[in-house]
């Protein structure tokens, strides 16, 4: 009964635990990016609930869409047959005029036109002309990689930067968007005069440092380069001035500037009754202390289209694709900004200003204000303004940063593609491609299909952009890697048009913790009353039903919960109570398996189980062989990398590695950052411990080659690894205090092996042993004495091999052990300069390959040019450990 009773209150801990977690956990993923707290393991959490839920979209069905939306990929065949892209301005205006003529409701591009054709002004001229006479169907790109966390005050300044860096040609009059939020009075200011006083002051700083830095005298000296340099260093200066406007770190709030700027500062509040009599100090307080944080992300730069196309166009979108922690695109951001200044601060994405001109529809954005000030997005709903009054159609379920959930139709090509060639001839037709579901075989399959031109494209709204792979607009989604970005913006468009979005409970930040709670609890008692077997299949068969659930919520009603949570308040929960059962019934057995799961393969732990009387835990004397590895400057290269690739780097190379220790039937003592400690010989005893160790290291080599290829083929550093063995009588057993132990090896032996792996690295080898060991295995493995040492705080001194291979050497590998061999035994003769000539010849013939001949070369020289003492008996002292 105290068993039962324990295993009760461990489930209502667990499950308590979680309750409690969970309220937090959905305070930080309802609280918009900007504003999260900096915290790992919510992150980390967040990161496992995204790609549980993933799961679902891969077992939905793909879906079809009657949207009238299509692609006009820039895919590989149309840069096969047309060329490479980007292509001609008078391509693109023939494509788009085409487009119009055939009926598009919209064409909005998923490309931006950053700079001039200068090969043929013309050509810009010619899609202009486009734009101009469509300004109402044509929806141009823009984008910005400056997301930045401005203090909130700051958006005064970051609205007045963008519209002085072109953001008052990307955001023109847009009657089909509108925020309705709460300005404070300091909004509604004129602050562009004192910006602008500022603004000027940067840029003409910029431009002499930039003047003086080239050695001109004035900006018409400067190459066409140099001038678009000069225009992105002074659109960036703006707004990293922003990132300090009224801080401490304000460059003209210096003591030398201030007596100036003050004046500019009251003449802003000179008509605000409650701030122009303030002095500078309290009005920059009080400007500081009016804003709290806005939840939708905001962007510094932006780029836009050249001037000449961005000023016919009336509607320019964004196409900035949204991210999750772990680089996934599951939302979609239908608005941007730069400040918050209503009208000119606000961008739409492209997926919804699309879908707006398709109406013709109006969005409104509405923003509610707490009574400290918080702002909070509200309400986000799409009215069709063709009815008088205008109709509410749709109130969007966005998320308090402005996204939605994308709802996925299925993998790529879901929704109709056109190559982009087939609008440059003259058939009536045009061929169509989409994914669809081949009902005998249930497997998704690309089918072509040609429809007649006018009535396809009739009332389309079309997305223009890039799929072809080597233009690298690919992204990763739930449901496959190599996402085209272009299809994010259409599969959203298509979500608009359907109405077919997916949702999240409304109360679940209130709701699931309880539920958490009452369920967690009502499981433990049931399973801690249930016997081993029953609770296990009480377990399956809940989890089951909950998936059955969770499935049905998802599929049919379009509902997306944090499942994740419940199934790991599940898993936890029953984990824990079978764990503590498990201790109590079976605790011999699981501390013989726990402490040795972790140093040796799965089929050693098997043996030891089955005769445990011969485990000797707390130590023994016993002739085995010990084995390090090292990975030759590791501390260089760790320093060069960043924790999380330090962390891939090290699992790529010691998970193989380990494997291999296993494989020959070694136990893994420890690792020491990159290095591997093992021995061989225990538990299990071993007669053939010293070629296990010998074998093992031979295939860690071969295994190293694979590494250094794949490394190389991800970028990753190169690494080498160094390999000491040594063979001898050592104690082995549990070691330790009362309170932790470790099953480890002690003793001369095992420090000779650590000092034989180091010292690799003098000779240039990547394997040595010794003599003890190589006794061993002088009938099975082919090695070759290098060197006789006397290592640090040993008198005697000890013979060293490099391990060459299995079995017997071959052709060139034996040729060099001879010639090797000859050129040492001279050397011990004190024969140094018929020693230098082989070792010479040897290294003329091998090269790099051969690095111990050239390490006697140098010896025999130095022994030449100063003779060794007539008592010298040929032994290199090792002088460090």
């Amino acid at each position: 009964m105290k068993t039962e009773k324990i295993s009760i209150l461990i489930g209502i801990t667990v499950s308590a635990l979680f309750m409690w977690f969970g309220f937090h956990y959905f305070k930080y993923v309802d609280t918009p990016a900007i504003q999260r707290p900096y915290s790992p393991f919510l992150e980390g959490i967040e990161v496992l609930d995204l790609r549980f839920n993933d799961i679902k979209y891969k077992i939905r069905p793909p879906s079809q869409s009657q949207a009238p939306v299509a692609l006009i990929a820039i895919d590989d065949a149309s840069v096969r047959e047309i060329g490479r892209f980007p292509w001609s301005r008078e391509m693109v205006a023939e494509m788009t005029d085409n487009l119009l003529k055939l009926g598009a409701k919209s064409v909005s591009f998923d490309v931006i036109f950053a700079e001039p054709e200068t090969s043929n002004p013309q050509a810009d001229t010619a899609f202009a002309k486009v734009i101009a006479d469509n300004p109402d169907r044509i929806v141009l790109g823009t984008f910005s990689e400056n997301l930045v966390d401005f203090k909130p005050h700051q958006d005064l300044c970051v609205a007045e930067a963008f519209l002085a860096t072109g953001g008052d040609q990307l955001v023109k009059i847009n009657p089909s968007f509108a925020i309705d939020e709460e300005t404070h009075a300091i909004d509604d200011l004129n602050w562009a005069p004192l910006f602008s006083t500022l603004f000027q002051t940067i840029q003409d700083r910029e431009q002499n440092d930039l003047l003086k830095s080239l050695g001109k005298k004035s900006p018409e000296e400067l190459s066409t380069f140099q001038k678009n340099n000069l225009k992105a260093r002074q659109s960036m200066a703006l707004f990293e001035y922003c990132k300090t406007w009224l801080t401490k770190h304000d460059i003209f709030l210096s003591p030398e500037n201030i007596g100036q700027v003050e004046t500019l500062y009251h003449d802003v509040v000179a008509e605000a009754p409650d701030l122009k009599n303030l002095k500078f100090e309290d009005l920059r307080s009080r400007i500081r202390k009016s804003y709290k944080t806005h939840p939708i992300p905001q962007y510094g730069e932006w780029t836009p289209n050249t001037l000449e196309l961005q000023t016919p166009a009336n509607y320019t979108s964004s196409f900035i694709a949204q991210l999750d922690a772990d680089g996934y695109v599951r939302r979609y951001p239908l608005f941007f900004r730069s400040g918050h200044k209503l009208g000119t601060s606000f961008i739409p994405s492209m997926a919804l200003q699309s879908f707006l001109l398709s109406g013709p529809y109006r969005a409104e954005l509405k923003m509610a204000t707490a009574k400290d000030g918080e702002k909070s997005l509200d309400q986000f709903n799409i009215y069709d303004t063709s009815k008088e009054p205008e109709v509410k159609i749709a109130s969007y379920p966005v998320d308090g940063s402005g996204q939605l959930l994308i709802n996925y139709y299925g993998r790529q090509m879901s929704l109709p593609y056109v190559s982009a060639k087939e609008l440059f001839n003259d058939e009536p037709t045009v061929k169509v491609t989409t994914s669809v579901m081949n009902q005998e075989s249930k497997q998704l399959v690309i089918e072509t299909k040609e429809y007649d031109k006018k009535e396809f494209f009739k009332d389309r709204s079309l997305i223009v952009g890039a799929t072809a792979v080597g233009l690298y607009d690919l992204r990763n989604t739930p449901l496959e890697a190599n996402y085209p970005g272009p299809e994010l913006h259409l599969t959203m468009l298509a979500n608009l048009f359907d109405k077919h979005f997916l949702k999240q409970w409304n109360q679940e930040a209130q709701w699931l913790p309880v539920v958490l709670f009452a369920g967690g609890t009502a499981l433990a008692v049931a399973w801690a009353l249930l016997g081993s077997l029953s609770s296990l299949l009480g377990f399956v068969v809940f989890i089951l039903a909950l998936g059955a659930l969770d499935l049905w919520l998802f599929i049919k009603n379009n509902l997306l919960v944090h499942s994740f949570l419940i199934y790991a308040c599940a898993f936890v929960g029953f984990g824990a109570i079978q764990v503590f059962k498990y201790f109590t019934e079976e605790k011999k057995k699981k501390e013989l398996k726990s402490t040795f799961s972790k140093y040796v393969s799965p089929a050693v732990v098997d043996e030891l189980l089955k005769d445990a009387a011969n485990l000797k835990l707390g130590g023994r004397r016993e002739r085995m062989t010990a084995f390090f590895s090292d990975v030759r400057g590791f501390t260089t290269i760790s320093e060069k990398l960043p924790p999380e690739e330090l962390s891939r780097v090290l699992n790529l190379y010691l998970t193989p590695m380990t494997d291999i220790v296993f494989k020959n039937s070694g136990t893994l003592d420890k690792y020491m950052g990159d290095a591997i400690m093992a021995f061989f010989g225990a538990p299990v005893k071993d007669p053939n411990h010293a070629a296990h160790a010998c074998r093992c290291a031979l295939e860690s080599l071969v295994k190293l080659k694979e590494l250094q290829k794949e490394f190389s083929d991800k970028g990753l550093p190169h690494i080498d690894i160094g390999i000491g063995i040594n063979t001898g009588e050592m104690s082995v057993g549990n070691m330790g205090s009362n309170i932790v132990q470790n099953y480890t090896v002690m003793g001369d032996s095992v420090n000779l092996a650590s000092r034989l792996e180091g010292i690799n690295k003098e000779y240039g080898t990547r394997i040595v042993i010794s003599e003890f060991t190589y006794k061993d295995v002088k009938d099975t493995f082919t090695a070759r004495e290098i060197d006789r040492v006397r290592v640090k705080g040993k008198l005697e001194p000890v013979r060293i091999f490099e391990l060459v291979c299995e079995g017997t050497a071959q052709d060139k590998t034996a040729e060099l052990m001879t010639s090797f061999q000859s050129g040492y035994e001279l050397y011990h003769q004190k024969c140094f300069a018929e020693a230098k000539e082989v070792f010479e010849k040897a290294q003329r013939n091998w090269g790099s390959e051969e690095p111990v001949s050239e390490l006697y070369i140098e010896r025999c020289q130095e022994y030449l040019d100063s003779p060794p003492p007539q008592d010298w008996d040929g032994v290199y002292v090792m002088k460090t450990k």
